[in-house]
């Protein structure tokens, strides 16, 4: 059973550092939103005067978060941008999905499902990722100008060959 979850754990890894080249090569800059992982994963468990209610789905939902390998990419994005001086930027996550990348308005109702993404105020309709990616970007934007909007990761490039001896 080991062999078997060293396999998949390689897998994993081995795609992390493919797209991290693929985009270190066709990019000079990455955004990503700085999520906390762990705090998105806490148990729903709760305690014996307050049980938790839907403790199966969290679980499930939690062993799907971890799977996916978000933290092994992130760090696989930073050894790119050390070795190629690419830069990595991360941004505050908090409403992406739910506002609007037209008029930044922010309510919960935009989000009209998983998938589709319908302003209430100026009635601006896309899918819902392709919502959200258009605000990290504009937040990306944000940071370079202003300082506390985000963490930018500037990485001057390492040579890749050792230097001549002499």
């Amino acid at each position: 059973m080991n062999k078997l979850w060293a396999k998949v754990r390689d897998r994993r890894t081995d795609f992390a550092h493919q797209v991290a080249h693929r985009l270190a090569d066709t990019y000079g800059q990455v955004v990503i939103e700085d999520l906390r992982i762990i705090n998105m994963t806490a148990s729903a468990a709760g305690t014996i005067d307050a049980p938790g209610r839907r403790v199966r789905q969290k679980a499930g939902l939690n062993r799907a978060i971890l799977d996916k390998g978000w933290h092994g990419l992130e760090l696989a994005l930073n050894n790119q941008a050390r070795k190629t001086g690419m830069t990595v930027i991360k941004v505050n996550p908090a409403y992406t999905s739910q506002q609007c990348s037209t008029c930044k308005h922010t309510d919960r109702d935009n989000r009209e499902s998983q998938a589709v993404f319908r302003c209430v105020a100026c009635g601006h309709t896309c899918n819902a990722d392709v919502n959200a990616a258009r605000n990290i970007r504009d937040r990306a934007h944000l940071t370079a100008g202003q300082a506390g909007i985000g963490r930018i990761s500037h990485h001057t490039p390492v040579p890749r060959q050792p230097p001549d001896r002499a």
